[in-house]
């Protein structure tokens, strides 16, 4: 290989793993976010901790960073694992013992598996979020101003049913489990003053037996892909050696398991608690 080609494969594998690493802390601090929906609050905590994220302006330019880090992750990922695959392109004819760790030779699999779970999502709520695609969004009692009269004078008894709150009588700060439709109907065709409702989408979602079951298995990819990919990157980016591979590798299992526990909690108990 000339020097060229091999800074070039170095580079590449520094940079997939510096990638990796944000990832991994943004998986957490996801995963965190997402307990929120397990308090009994109604979803008030994690409404109020997406209301955050959705406005922040910061937080708005985080998320352009995020899905172009994601997508450079995949990419370095796929051209990666084909440079190994011409690396040896023909197979041993006799199966032989190999020191290289089961997540290793199958971290292109469960990328792919961890991918379309990445889809999975952004279309669930990304998306929606984007006004792409259609989902449940909340309403505050103070952005009904913003409506067109003409439509809130006709929809005065459906108005009043969303912010009603049906066990104590009194009105709520928030209306959500709105459709597009009926924001359209109540408050004009011209309101935009909603956000996206996840919560309830979330809650709707895993109460779907399918779709909880797919979530929980492109998880358990997620967490077999971490597995690998904690050790790998810091060994990539230089800490490694035999003081430090046990305990790496101990570290990292034990990451994937929580941001694992976590994802399956909330997804989990969503469908016991609804």
């Amino acid at each position: 290989m000339s020097q060229f080609k091999r800074f070039a494969s170095v580079t590449q594998k520094i940079t997939l793993a510096l990638l990796g690493a944000f990832l991994m802390i943004f998986l957490l601090l996801h995963a965190g976010i997402n307990l929120c929906m397990l308090r009994a609050d109604g979803g008030e905590w994690f409404r109020a901790a997406a209301h955050f994220m959705g406005t922040n302006y910061i937080i708005k330019v985080f998320e352009v960073v995020l899905f172009a880090v994601f997508i450079l992750h995949i990419a370095l990922g796929v051209v990666l694992q084909i440079q190994n695959w011409r690396a040896r392109p023909v197979r041993y004819k006799v199966s032989t013992k190999s020191a290289t760790a089961p997540g290793s030779r199958f971290m292109i699999y469960t990328g792919i598996l961890v991918a379309i779970f990445l889809v999975l999502h952004m279309l669930n709520f990304y998306f929606v979020k984007m006004d792409i695609v259609p989902g449940k969004y909340l309403v505050k009692i103070d952005a009904v101003q913003n409506a067109d009269p003409v439509y809130v004078q006709q929809n005065q008894e459906r108005l009043i049913e969303m912010f009603r709150d049906t066990e104590t009588g009194s009105f709520k700060d928030v209306a959500g489990n709105i459709t597009r439709e009926e924001l359209e109907v109540v408050f004009g065709p011209e309101f935009s003053d909603y956000e996206p409702d996840f919560y309830t989408m979330a809650v709707d979602l895993f109460n779907n037996t399918a779709y909880l079951v797919i979530y929980l298995v492109l998880i358990l990819a997620l967490c077999i892909h971490l597995i690998h990919a904690f050790p790998s990157a810091l060994h990539t980016l230089g800490l490694n050696g035999p003081r430090y591979d046990k305990a790496l590798k101990c570290i990292g299992a034990l990451y994937a398991v929580v941001v694992t526990l976590m994802f399956w909690a909330v997804a989990i108990g969503l469908n016991i608690l609804y």
